[in-house]
């Protein structure tokens, strides 16, 4: 109470309102204004699809909402560069809608259309903006990359809320637009490969793998990877991807274009594992390349799961999809070799490994085109056309926000394209405009508009000192006046009466040691006097106790001549015969 009191006193509490009304005039802005963003509804932009259909169904959005962390594993981040896949062509036009929606919430299962309005982009690059309480590995101001599941809204975005564990921090040696091209082939090449293939750095040396439609992201990726394990890979590829496969390390590369690819591969020495990135017709002859009763497996990445589901219904879908399953694992197992199935999976762990693989130089970015992010439909019909040579990559962020990453980069927008013909398409620039959470730091830097904490701060140190005043618990002072209408004389009386209360607490201040020095003094005298009474009382304690003794020994002696005497005297009286003696029996 006695605490409350004194902060309670004119100076000290116009100090505090002056400082909270400065402060409320000039926000602090580490790392707020996402709350801020939140708490007001923030929309940013992001390209949607309100529909299944063609690439006129893009729509490019201002007000979609800011996402934000609302579970301990979330994490924000904020879109620098995101790139496109063939599987955002197909979910453009429904691919696997059934099982999605179902992935997302099983409660609209039977609600067509509560997917919407849907974003895509399933690989991100950018910097944590917001961290739930359970996330350690990273935080807010990290440079990160990640691969989004298909279940999740996407990346062509300002920002996208993302799982803490499928992030991993972006290596270093890599721009944003570079990053961007990874993380979601790297994740379905190490399903494939890895997790179903049974492939690892210490038994990939010995081992030869074929790479079916390998100029693609999933293709060159995957023939790095193998190579950095030390496999022996063949690739096949389209004659514009021939010089790319090469150089990213294939041993022996097969134009589809020119010769049939089956008929020369039989020419070749058999395989333990073939990564099949094309479907169609390949498996009736790609069966007969693998080493019998070695434990060679086929992989395909084309699966017909979600297409049955989409054209069967959920439960008649995936009975169809095992029994067409069971039917060619069956008759794989009868020829001595394994049938597999393989589908992406979000793996931060695998990630990371991959990220060292990156910083190692064993796996460089595959960037063929980037597209502005006003030119995402631009890109689409590029990755439609099906033969890719690389990734093709969105820039979101703005040019401000790569500008102050490119101190570790010598090129922040320059991807690392690699070309080896003349008609290479043509590589998209724009101006970006600004993001959500820059455009409110400098809005707010511009019009130093007060944040609502601070003003309910400032609202609440009026009201008490107020109520102070009318309880009459403080005296009213010069500070609690009608302010000067002025902005310069206001700010002067703000000053001096800052000044006041500094002089005033200073003084206070200064007051307590001499206060406490009197309090001390005060008590060492009466612990002395103190210490002084207890030595006497002591000192005469043995005094007493002595004499006491000495009183107690003449009583004792007096007693002992009085019982002297009477033995005396008896003994006396019976010398004289005064005293019956009584004889013995």
């Amino acid at each position: 109470m006695l605490a409350c009191q004194r902060w309670l006193r004119p100076q000290n509490v116009n100090f505090l309102r002056l400082t909270l009304r400065r402060l409320a005039v000039n926000p602090c802005t580490r790392n707020i204004s996402l709350s801020v963003a939140h708490s007001h509804g923030a929309s940013m932009r992001a390209w949607v699809i309100n529909r299944y259909g063609t690439n006129d169904e893009l729509a490019l959005t201002e007000n979609h909402p800011v996402p934000s962390v609302n579970y301990a594993h979330e994490v924000v981040v904020q879109v620098h560069a995101a790139s496109l896949n063939p599987l955002d062509i197909s979910m453009r036009g429904g691919y696997g809608a059934g099982v999605l929606r179902l992935r997302r919430d099983p409660r609209t299962l039977l609600q067509r259309g509560a997917e919407f309005p849907l974003v895509l982009g399933r690989d991100v690059s950018g910097v944590v903006l917001e961290c739930g309480s359970g996330v350690t590995h990273v935080q807010a101001g990290d440079e990160v990359w990640a691969s989004i599941p298909p279940w999740q809204q996407g990346s062509f975005a300002e920002c996208v809320l993302l799982n803490g564990s499928d992030v991993s921090l972006k290596p270093e040696a890599l721009s944003h637009v570079e990053a961007a091209s990874i993380p979601y082939v790297a994740g379905t090449a190490w399903s494939a490969l890895v997790t179903t293939g049974g492939l690892h750095s210490e038994n990939c040396s010995k081992k030869r793998i074929l790479v079916h439609g390998a100029s693609g992201g999933i293709g060159t990726f995957s023939i790095q990877l193998l190579k950095a394990w030390g496999g022996h890979v063949t690739a096949t590829c389209f004659k514009d991807g021939v010089g790319l496969v090469k150089e990213l390390g294939a041993d022996d590369v097969i134009d589809c274009s020119t010769i049939d690819a089956a008929s020369q591969l039989r020419t070749h020495q058999k395989f333990d594992l073939i990564l099949d990135n094309v479907g169609g017709e390949t498996e009736s002859w790609a069966m007969d390349l693998l080493k019998p009763w070695t434990g060679a497996k086929f992989v395909t990445l084309v699966s017909p799961l979600l297409r049955n589901t989409d054209s069967l219904g959920l439960v008649d879908g995936v009975v169809q999809s095992g029994m067409t399953l069971h039917d060619k694992a069956i008759r794989s197992v009868v020829k001595g070799v394994f049938y597999r199935w393989a589908f992406y999976v979000p793996d931060g762990v695998a990630l990371d490994r991959v990220g060292e693989l990156v910083s190692s130089g064993k796996i460089r970015p595959v960037v063929e085109t980037t597209y502005p992010f006003s030119q995402v439909p631009e890109a689409f019909r590029k990755v439609e056309t099906g033969q890719a040579r690389g990734k093709t990559v969105i820039t979101i962020a703005t040019e401000e926000a790569e500008s102050s990453s490119s101190s570790k980069h010598t090129d922040a927008h320059t991807p690392t394209a690699v070309t080896h013909d003349t008609d290479v398409p043509h590589t998209h620039t724009a101006k970006h405009t600004s993001s959500p959470v820059a455009e409110e730091k400098t809005h707010a830097a511009q019009t130093h508009t007060p944040s609502p904490a601070m003003v309910a701060a400032a609202m609440a140190v009026e009201g008490l000192a107020v109520e102070a005043v009318e309880e009459g618990r403080v005296e009213t002072g010069p500070a609690l006046a009608e302010e000067s209408e002025q902005p310069g004389a206001q700010a002067e009386a703000e000053s001096a009466e800052m000044a006041q209360a500094t002089e005033a607490e200073s003084a206070e201040v200064a007051a307590q040691p001499a206060e406490m020095a009197q309090g001390t003094e005060a008590e060492s005298a009466e612990m002395a006097q103190a210490t002084e009474a207890e030595s006497a009382e002591v000192a005469a304690q043995p005094a007493e106790m002595a004499q006491g003794t000495e009183a107690e020994s003449a009583e004792m002696a007096a007693q002992a001549a009085v019982g002297t005497q009477m033995t005396e005297t008896v003994s006396t009286q019976a010398t004289d015969g005064q005293l019956p003696v009584t004889p013995r029996e």
